[in-house]
Formats: C-alpha cells, structure tokens, sequence
C-alpha cells in the first residue's frame, strides 16, 4: 500500500524536474482514464474535493463496514469549509507497523497533502491519502458520499 503516483518523494522536491512532470502527466491521464469507471459517487473525490493541506478533525472506522472523515478544506481563496467523508464498505489500509493513531491525524502539523483516486477489483474504488509531515493510508469502497458545512479560517489549527 503506498501512493502510485503523488509520492513523498514527489510532494517534497526530491526528484528532477523531468521526472516530477512525468510523474504529474502520468496521474493525469490516470485520472482521465478512471473517470468513467468511477460510480456510487467515488467521482466525486477527482472533481468536487479538493483536499491537498486539509486538516482531520474526525476519523471513525468500522472496519469492512464504512469509514467516515471529517476533513476542514480549503484556502483564504476560495473559502473554508468541513466535508464529512462516508466510505461505504470501507478496507483501510495502513503501511505495515502502522496504527490509526500513530498516523497522529489531530497534530497541530498534519495536513493531507495529496490524494490519488484509483479502481480496484471487482468493482471497488481506492483513495490513497499522503499525510504531512509522515504518514498515509488507503481506503478501499464501494461507493462514496459526502456532505458539507461552512467554515471560517478561525477552523484551521
């Protein structure tokens, strides 16, 4: 389990820049070659949900049942607000050694950093989240939803 793509490696300025593009053009046109696969509202985390430096205020896993996270998304820019993420029939996947709350998703410092969206078998999905400064897992489902409120820049930690 580990991102295919968007890498810590990747995020941080470790590769050249050739390698960096081809990088980002390769997970674009995954991107673009997904889409139509995505159902059950798992499009939704390539075109609505943005959550590169998003903060985890809530994490409640009910393993092979559903996952739900609660993330604050958003900039000075275009606005903050809370998107309550639902996992239906949700398998999370952590690095080995790994645990939920060695991911520290409540530091002041973590922040989501990147996302990939993928398919898997049998008709499953997978989103694979990279923390800051340490840490990722993966969830694979069935379907998604998700569900927002507004937020003010007060929110951030």
């Amino acid at each position: 389990m580990s991102m295919r793509w968007l890498t810590r490696e990747w995020a941080s300025g470790g590769l050249g820049d050739i390698e960096y593009e081809q990088r980002w053009s390769s997970y674009l046109a995954h991107r673009d070659e997904v889409r139509p696969r995505l159902t059950g509202g798992a499009d939704r985390l390539l075109d609505s949900i943005h959550l590169h430096d998003g903060q985890v205020r809530s994490f409640d896993y009910r393993p092979r049942d559903m996952l739900q996270v609660c993330a604050l998304i958003g900039d000075l820019q275009v606005g903050y607000e809370f998107v309550e993420m639902s996992y239906a029939e949700a398998e999370l996947r952590l690095e080995t050694g790994v645990t939920i709350s060695s991911l520290n998703l409540f530091d002041s410092e973590t922040e989501i950093i990147y996302d990939e969206v993928d398919t898997a078998p049998e008709g499953r999905f997978v989103h694979r989240v990279l923390l800051w400064p340490e840490g990722q897992y993966e969830v694979v489902f069935t379907a998604f939803a998700d569900r927002r409120t507004p937020a003010t820049p007060a929110d951030r930690r």
